[in-house]
């Protein structure tokens, strides 16, 4: 006998949010999405005409009401994730929240408590995760070829100078909390570990956000890791490991997209790639779908509470060693 569908919830008319729907419209029979709230009920209804069966809702409090909602998909800025996490949660709803979670861990801490006392999942959305593609670098690591990990790089830049949230503290900018946080959960998804000591560097912007930051972390063991992240800079998205016999270099490693990304290994003995396998399956579908198999242990492997609250703990410290503070927080 199959599952019941999970039926989704969005809050947020967004370019992400438009992504996410957009995905799960390839597994609509296990994972459909049923509403959409906005703080305008034009924004919203114009989103879920493009969604059959999609009802719109006209605030964010609506939308956490529905009684036929079941998961909800949190897609607004930066400084609105907690409160409509603990929101969701509290309304009984299960949630998948856009990363960052929270501003910070202590935020992020009150979400995974209002999760805890209802009895609801809660995910952090770092959806490179839900990949199969790591499962096969994690087989390439355990067989040796490169020897010893020692480095790891991981390299997040864009232009997106023009991107109005981006440059504002009060709604939780800068590139560290916008793309910055995937190479930071990268590195400490592979290191195995949470960092022991950091050293970060970073150009500010008027308001106190950061334009570009470079970070080094040291892991409990052993493995270095560097970060370099910029909303003002040429297109760069990379990663790179290398060990004590031979280097992986990753292409495109947060898109896991056929064709584009890839991995590289290079030792002594040459080079080998190994494409990413494509078998049509949209990674925001992937993403659901992961939130479907484990919405009953109300975590998943991929991203447990444990791992936000460790990503969002080394956020807090990266900030703080460049003077970005948000309001309230000292």
């Amino acid at each position: 006998m199959s599952a019941a569908p999970l039926r989704w919830g969005i809050l947020g008319t967004g370019g992400i949010a438009k992504k996410f729907v957009e995905g799960l419209q390839q597994v609509a029979d296990r994972c459909p999405v049923v509403a959409v709230g906005s703080r305008s009920l034009d924004s919203a209804r114009t989103f879920a005409a493009t969604v059959a069966g999609c009802r719109a809702h006209g605030s964010y409090q609506a939308l956490l009401d529905d009684p036929t909602v079941d998961v909800v998909y949190v897609a607004l800025l930066n400084h609105q994730h907690a409160e409509w996490c603990i929101r969701a949660a509290q309304a009984g709803k299960h949630v998948l929240c856009e990363k960052p979670a929270a501003m910070t861990a202590v935020e992020l801490e009150g979400v995974l408590a209002a999760a805890r006392a209802a009895g609801t999942f809660f995910m952090e959305g770092f959806l490179y995760r839900c990949h199969p593609r790591w499962a096969k670098l994690r087989e390439i690591l355990a067989s040796g070829v490169i020897g010893e990990v020692r480095l790891l790089h991981a390299v997040f830049c864009f232009d997106g100078s023009a991107v109005r949230r981006l440059q504002e503290r009060a709604l939780g900018g800068g590139a560290l909390m916008d793309v910055g946080c995937y190479p930071l959960s990268w590195l400490r998804w592979i290191a195995g570990s949470e960092p022991v000591a950091t050293t970060c560097l970073a150009q500010l912007n008027a308001d106190g956000v950061d334009l570009v930051t470079s970070a080094t972390l040291r892991f409990a063991n052993g493995i270095l890791g560097t970060l370099h992240t910029s909303f003002v800079a040429h297109r760069h998205i990379t990663a790179m490991i290398e060990g004590s016999r031979g280097r992986i270099d990753i292409t495109e490693p947060w898109r896991s997209t056929p064709n584009e990304s890839a991995f590289i290994i290079t030792t002594a003995a040459g080079s080998e790639t190994f494409p990413t396998a494509d078998d049509g399956l949209n990674t925001y579908a992937r993403e659901a779908l992961t939130v479907a198999a484990h919405v009953a242990d109300r975590q998943a492997p991929v991203m447990t509470w444990g791992d936000s609250l460790g990503q969002a703990r080394t956020m807090d410290a990266l900030r703080h060693q460049v003077g970005v503070w948000w309001d309230g927080e000292r």
